[in-house]
């Protein structure tokens, strides 16, 4: 997702393939992915996934105060905004009895109590009270019409695509407005290319993800972001963790190849979608040499970005 928000993490969330029955043939710099000329979509950049979880702001346990039950359905960022809090409070009140909350805020088990305020008389903010929404006009994109690999190409931008934006997400790091984002584009019929690493793609927020990817095939498309996130011109970075990517030098072809294949195997499992010939470099960065090793196993479409949200960060 953008990345899907630091999905998403950055989103980081890509040339979503909403609307046209295939991707107009221009050959883009590294920077790229909009809309086509039928397609609606969202677009997020490719997040740099290095970043490690956010810390915990010291801050003492309240005493006495209000707490919540979660429920099916819930995320830290929901609960912070139902009760008037931050992520990063919610996370220095509670890390002592659920840990893992300090280094993954994303994930919430049904059943904890966590302290959500110091007033022990505190309760949940309104929900505010809406007049019902029109039914939006059908956005007319369509997504299922993936191209054959064909010839190398970089996109960049879509020519001829007007007002229209292509919306696409990175899956590289942090996970948790995921579904909250898919909820929101299914709700408004609005498609997205989303670009999961495998090794995001098999945790317990990205498999709800993929889930909710594979059962709306005709609003999203998954591309290969590859398995581990690794600087692929360079070597090194990666997330969530830099072991896999220390290559020692530039990354062979060989590694190159790898990194798509393990991802694909993965996605394929868990979206129902074969992401070939779909990729987005990590990063951004690419080169002719990686571009010829993606390509040697299927991934000829190089998608890259024209707007980076940095929601990422």
């Amino acid at each position: 997702m953008t990345r899907i928000l630091p999905w998403l993490a950055g989103a980081a969330l890509v040339l979503a393939a909403c609307g046209s029955a295939s991707p107009p043939a221009s050959e883009g710099g590294p920077s790229a992915s909009a809309g086509e000329s039928s397609s609606s979509g969202l677009a997020s950049p490719s997040s740099p996934a290095t970043a490690s979880p956010s810390e915990s702001p010291q801050a003492s346990v309240p005493s006495g105060g209000a707490s919540y039950t979660v429920r099916s359905g819930d995320t830290l960022s929901l609960i912070a905004r139902s009760w008037g809090t931050t992520v990063e409070l919610l996370q220095a009140w509670n890390a002592g009895r659920y840990p893992s909350l300090a280094a993954d805020p994303g994930t919430v088990q049904v059943g904890w109590v966590l302290i959500v305020s110091g007033d022990p008389d505190a309760t949940p903010l309104p929900t505010p009270v809406v007049a019902p929404a029109p039914t939006p006009p059908a956005s007319g994109c369509r997504a299922g019409n993936r191209v054959a690999a064909g010839s190398q190409q970089t996109f960049v931008s879509i020519p001829g695509a007007g007002h229209a934006v292509a919306l696409t997400f990175d899956m590289g790091g942090r996970l948790d407005p995921g579904v909250e984002i898919l909820n929101l584009l299914i709700a408004n019929h609005v498609c997205a290319t989303l670009f999961p690493t495998g090794a995001m793609a098999e945790t317990t927020q990205g498999k709800a993800i993929m889930a909710i990817i594979k059962a709306h095939p005709e609003l999203f498309e998954v591309g290969n972001h590859t398995m581990h996130h690794c600087d692929l011109v360079h070597g090194g970075l990666g997330s969530p963790t830099t072991a896999p990517c220390v290559t020692g030098g530039t990354p062979t072809s060989d590694f190159i190849r790898k990194e798509l294949t393990d991802a694909a195997a993965i996605l394929k499992q868990y979206s129902g979608q074969d992401p070939v010939p779909y990729w987005r470099p990590p990063y951004g960065s690419v080169n002719d040499f990686v571009r010829t090793a993606a390509a040697s196993v299927g991934y000829t479409k190089t998608f890259m970005w024209s707007v980076d949200t940095i929601d990422w960060k």
